[in-house]
């Protein structure tokens, strides 16, 4: 894993993947540079949340849900703390029963082409069907968001959290670039911070954004995911 954390001069970081931009706004970009003998995809870094990335939250419904549950709520307020570069993903082979799809095909996150998918539900939350209505049990407190090849039959780990952490809500800003947004919660478990987790696949590059306030986990805990997975009785 090569890990470059955020705030390191734009020198350095230019040496290794990019550099980070100079301009302010809510949509801070680098330059992108191409090293010899390197591949023709280039990715920017935005060390503010860019305006797809908003548009995405914000046609999922995921805006209007935080502005009502907390106080002040502004994406403008998330700041770029972490990147790091991971080509060596846990793999494993993907071999859904054949129910998978009825079950979960709904709550499926598919790229722009429908060749891969994000499973942000599988790992933690069993969906059954029971006369003929869909019923989650929580398999456990851990979270495992999988990306899914199907033509290859491989999923790979994307983001594992224990019981500290959670992810709520992803999908795709192109066809090569997918996000989620999920909390860290304190080491008490009494509130959380927001975080957005931005992948970029040609690279297989990670971007951590934060933000400094804080979720009450008590009042908000689950209530994103209960209204995501509309139409399963949670149990």
């Amino acid at each position: 894993m090569k890990k470059i954390t955020a705030g390191i001069p734009a020198a350095a970081i230019v040496a290794s993947l990019f550099l980070f931009s100079c301009n302010s706004g809510s949509d801070k970009k680098a330059e992108p540079e191409v090293m010899p003998g390197e591949s023709d995809t280039v990715e920017t870094v935005d060390t503010l949340l860019n305006s797809e990335t908003i548009s995405f939250f914000n046609h999922s419904g995921y805006s209007d849900y935080a502005r009502s549950r907390l106080k002040n709520f502004d994406w403008s307020r998330f700041k770029l703390v972490d990147t790091w570069k991971d080509d060596s993903l846990m793999k494993s082979e993907f071999k859904p029963d054949n129910y998978y799809f009825e079950r979960y095909g709904k709550f499926l996150k598919y790229s722009p082409d429908s060749s891969l998918f994000i499973d942000l539900d599988s790992y933690n939350t069993i969906i059954e069907i029971e006369n003929g209505k869909l019923t989650g049990f929580e398999e456990g407190p851990d979270t495992e968001i999988s990306l899914v090849d199907p033509s290859k039959k491989e999923k790979t780990r994307l983001i594992f959290l224990g019981p500290g952490g959670s992810v709520d809500e992803g999908g795709w800003l192109d066809k090569e670039t997918l996000v989620l947004i999920g909390m860290q919660y304190n080491d008490e478990g009494t509130s959380a911070k927001p975080m957005i987790w931005k992948y970029h696949l040609p690279t297989s590059t990670f971007y951590l954004y934060e933000s400094p306030d804080s979720v009450d986990v008590e009042t908000q805990l689950d209530s994103w995911r209960k209204e995501r997975l509309k139409g399963v009785e949670l149990k």
